[in-house]
């Protein structure tokens, strides 16, 4: 009975190795596309900022360690929800131009999971703050949009669930700023 408990806790063990930091962290938020158009072609120019504290996507803490372990992102964080920002505005109708007065700015102010690892249990909590501010020369709109979101699970935490809460909260923010009638009526009336 000795030996078979030892051989159980050395397989849990063995199951709770932590995710490789040479991984990275796949980070495709998916954007609300817009059925029909709201405008028919109002320009305006796309910016966007990377202002996170720390630059890694995802950290993991392993239960009765003080240290952590930082994961980044495959994609440039701020190009990633540029690229989804930009493509939920399009499908309503703005255009892109390199040099207009009417400006949108994307702010990445944070875009982080933690995973709390326990011997036969984690947990993920993920976080993700953009900034959108909507600039005219006549004045401004600025907004922001927080989303968060949990997993648990058993045994160990593996890149993909951390993928998954990063995504699923980073596509409820979008969604959130794709669904909010005073960007789209501010950007309509102004631009």
């Amino acid at each position: 009975m000795k030996k078979l408990v030892m051989l159980f806790t050395a397989l849990a063990l063995t199951a709770c190795a932590s995710v490789s930091q040479d991984d990275l962290i796949n980070l495709t938020p998916s954007s609300t596309l817009s059925s029909s158009k709201v405008v028919d072609g109002l320009a305006f120019t796309l910016t966007s900022q990377d202002v996170r504290n720390a630059q890694f996507i995802a950290i993991i803490k392993e239960d009765g360690q003080e240290q952590v372990q930082p994961l980044h992102a495959k994609q440039n964080v701020r190009k990633a929800y540029e690229a989804a920002v930009y493509q939920q505005l399009f499908s309503q109708g703005f255009t892109i131009t390199r040099n207009s007065n009417n400006i949108v700015n994307v702010q990445v102010v944070d875009a982080v999971a933690t995973v709390n690892q326990e011997p036969v249990k984690y947990s993920i909590d993920g976080e993700v703050t953009l900034k959108i501010t909507a600039e005219t020369p006549d004045g401004k709109f600025v907004k922001t949009y927080t989303g968060s979101g949990t997993k648990s699970g058993s045994f160990t935490a593996d890149k993909t669930d951390v993928e998954e809460v990063l995504n699923r909260v980073s596509s409820r923010v979008l969604t959130s700023i794709a669904q909010d009638s005073e960007l789209t009526n501010y950007m309509k009336g102004n631009f």
